[in-house]
């Protein structure tokens, strides 16, 4: 009877199509003035009929300043470009294949065949509009000067989103504690800062060549606005959806430290939704909520939970978002050699590192572990007591114990985020071109050799740590970037 019962099964076919018509003008006024416009209407099949459509359009500008009259007796000016443009992009992806129907899950409860919700409808459900508009102005000065600076505001409306609802509206999973939520387009989220881009020739002669050069982006990320019903805001995983927020913003337990006494991981205790009424009748939090009757300790008269999954407080600790991103490279030649670098860093970011996590907990079974449990809390210090002003060790690390691993690495709590700066040497090149004398003897136009290195290191928060990984700030078991070594002969008739 093992083999008669049908344990589960599964099937599947996904059709998506997409029908898109668009246009462009282009118009151009003696090489000074340049304007174009565009147009597209998109169709999708992820979205009920009534809103299947989407209309989008943008138009742009640029004025080349150099080349007016009043230019032509300023020498060190070379080029002087100013731009301008706005336009509208349309995104369904957020809405999976049937994001608007109401769909079903086939499941077995005691040998006979059952359906559940899966998914809620919502026939209103949209496209998701991606509006951006930036001002730049580009320039070239004293012939070896490049430097363009370009301000832009990306907002996009209508996002898509799963939104929790209350059960009554229909749990829409079993996996775990039942939840309910359906897809809507939601608020909206602005993207705005600076661009700054310049290279320099340090020197520029017959046999020497010389360049510098980077690029720098300052970004701020906001929630701009959110319906009615959410407008207080809302808990999306490990990040809190509130306007004036960054969207990326982890909102997680606040860690505080490790108690030298126990070797316990502390975490801010909510005060707003619970109480703790100590032996001697001091109460701490508010006294009309939950009373708190285990996992807290109170040191020196300030009370800790050591339980982050309820009695712990949440509070905002950063973004996954750098503050400032870019690149800057360094280019060398001397007569047919050539000798380049490219520099990749970000600066202001922090991320959720998972993995560190899971190689720092002890189970009962062998695992792999990270080196750095040797440095876990191994007893009382000397001289510590009850009341030491030194008892918690903000930098410490919790005791090895597989009982308490939830309590004492939280992947929910501030413990486990790390600064996500990083600096990457991307690239170096070397090449040699050989002297055409040589080449058009043996009947060739050119000979050029060269070698060359891609990703030859990281320098990061963490050893092992790549930064890069995810843009929502979170890292998974994955192989690092590659380093690739390649050479080449490239040769012309």
């Amino acid at each position: 009877s093992n083999f008669t019962v049908n344990v589960s099964m599964d099937g599947y076919q996904d059709n998506y199509r997409t029908e898109s018509y668009l246009g462009r003008v282009r118009y151009n006024y003696l090489d000074k003035y340049n304007v174009e416009a565009s147009f597209r209407r998109d169709g999708t099949s992820r979205f009920a009929t009534a809103a299947r459509w989407g209309n989008f359009w943008s138009v742009g500008a640029n004025w080349m300043i150099s080349r007016e009259d009043f230019m032509q007796n300023i020498g060190w000016i070379n080029t002087l470009k100013l731009r301008a443009d706005y336009g509208e992009v349309g995104n369904d992806a957020g809405a999976g294949y049937y994001g608007y129907m109401a769909l079903y899950n086939n499941e077995q409860n005691a040998n006979w065949g059952a359906y559940y919700i899966g998914q809620l409808e919502n026939l209103d459900l949209k496209w998701e509009t991606g509006q951006s508009w930036g001002v730049g102005l580009e320039s070239r000065l004293f012939n070896r000067w490049n430097l363009n600076v370009e301000y832009f505001n990306k907002t996009n409306k209508d996002l898509l989103f799963d939104v929790p609802l209350p059960l009554t509206a229909g749990a829409t999973t079993t996996s775990g504690s039942p939840s309910a939520s359906v897809t809507k387009n939601i608020g909206s989220i602005s993207n705005r800062g600076w661009e700054i881009e310049t290279d320099f020739d340090i020197l520029r002669n017959r046999d020497w060549r010389i360049n510098v050069g980077g690029n720098v982006t300052f970004l701020k990320n906001e929630v701009t606005s959110l319906p009615e019903e959410l407008k207080e805001g809302f808990v999306s995983g490990n990040k809190r959806i509130e306007i004036g927020r960054d969207r990326y913003a982890f909102y997680v337990y606040t860690f505080e430290g490790i108690d030298q006494m126990t070797g316990n991981s502390l975490y801010k205790f909510n005060d707003e939704d619970y109480f703790i009424k100590a032996d001697d009748g001091t109460v701490y939090g508010n006294p009309d909520g939950t009373e708190c009757t285990e996992r807290y300790v109170i040191i020196n008269g300030v009370p800790y939970s050591t339980n982050p999954s309820s009695q712990a407080k949440k509070e905002f600790h950063g973004s996954s978002i750098p503050k400032a991103y870019g690149s800057f490279n360094f280019n060398l030649g001397y007569k047919g050699f050539n000798l380049s670098t490219v520099f990749t860093y970000a600066l202001g970011g922090v991320l959720m590192d998972g993995v560190y996590n899971n190689l720092m907990t002890a189970g009962a079974t062998a695992k792999a572990q990270h080196v750095d449990i040797l440095n876990s809390w191994s007893g009382v210090p000397t001289g510590m007591t009850e009341t030491s002003a030194d008892r918690i060790n903000r930098n410490g690390l919790p005791v090895i114990n597989s009982d308490l691993n939830n309590y004492i690495y939280s992947t929910s709590s501030s413990q486990q985020l790390i600064s996500s700066n990083y600096l990457t040497f991307k690239n170096v090149a070397l090449s040699y071109q050989l002297p055409k004398r040589f080449a058009q003897k043996l009947t060739m136009s050119s000979i050029t050799v060269s070698a060359s290195c891609e990703n030859v290191f990281v320098k990061a928060a963490r050893r092992g740590l790549d930064p890069q990984q995810s843009f929502a700030g979170s890292q998974t078991n994955y192989l690092v970037t590659p380093r690739v070594f390649s050479a080449a002969l490239n040769i012309k008739f």
